[in-house]
């Protein structure tokens, strides 16, 4: 029993490589032409570069001998240092992507075509949509830091929009802590006037004094929010198309259409014979 089933096994094999071989020249004519095709369409798709940079949160200046509970005592919010989440949100949130587009300039870059005749607001989502599918933020959780990339046909330009982007977050995170703690030091000098008691003049001394410190290391700028770990390059090499890549795959899948084709025309063949 068991060598009929081998004998049986063999002739099925052997039937397989048959049909295989009666249809090599259609087999190989679907894998050449899908090869040659897959390797004109790499060849004439645009190259695509890739910008990277990688940065890690500053600290902002610590509030020192419960600095913090005394402004609560006052009802003031005093600037925390921010988290990751909110500096990941705020890197892929529409507003700051408006900002970059507008400040630098990025509308003739991605509209080379068109722009003056349909400069609409429609145009700058289109633009803000565009800018997010080139630029991804990605958070390395073990090591606290955050990553940027952008892909582009331009090297330069993937490099400068990674520039551009941290220009832009640096400045808004600045004027934005300048703004709490200017409202925080316009409302505490309000308070003055309102005490007598030096202990407690004394601490709204203390508090303004913080609000100014906090105010001019944000006028500073540079290592405020975050420091540049690795700072963006122009990329020197293409990451798409990954040409090899393409032709192995379109062999395969070729390889494989073409067999799955040649079991499907004797299948067919044997069908109208019998009928």
């Amino acid at each position: 029993m068991e060598n009929r089933e081998e004998i049986n096994d063999e002739i099925n094999l052997m039937d397989y490589i048959n049909v295989i071989k009666k249809h090599k020249r259609l087999i190989l004519l679907i894998v050449a032409i899908s090869v040659v095709a897959t390797g004109i369409v790499s060849f004439f798709s645009p190259k695509i570069y890739e910008a990277r940079a990688v940065i890690m949160l500053a600290n902002l200046p610590r509030e020192q001998g419960g600095m913090g509970a005394i402004a609560a005592q006052f009802g003031i919010s005093t600037p925390s240092t921010a988290n990751v989440s909110e500096i990941v949100s705020l890197l892929n949130s529409n507003i700051l992507m408006e900002k970059v587009i507008k400040r630098f300039n990025l509308l003739p870059v991605f509209f080379k075509e068109g722009l003056k005749e349909n400069p609409s607001a429609d145009i700058t989502w289109r633009a803000i949509r565009d800018l997010k599918g080139i630029f991804k933020v990605k958070h390395n959780q073990k090591d606290g830091t955050i990553e940027l990339s952008a892909e582009y046909k331009d090297p330069k330009i993937a490099a400068d929009i990674i520039n551009y982007i941290l220009i832009e977050l640096t400045d808004y995170m600045s004027s934005e802590t300048k703004r709490v703690a200017e409202t925080n030091k316009r409302y505490l000098e309000s308070l003055i006037d309102k005490n007598s008691d030096p202990f407690i003049r004394q601490r709204i001394y203390a508090l303004i004094a913080h609000q100014i410190e906090i105010s001019m290391m944000a006028e500073v700028k540079e290592n405020f929010a975050f420091k540049i770990i690795d700072p963006p390059r122009v990329p020197d090499k293409r990451i798409k198309p990954n040409r090899s890549q393409m032709v192995m795959i379109s062999f395969m899948v070729s390889l494989f259409a073409g067999i799955f084709i040649a079991f499907l025309r004797e299948y067919i063949g044997k069908v109208k014979a019998g009928g």
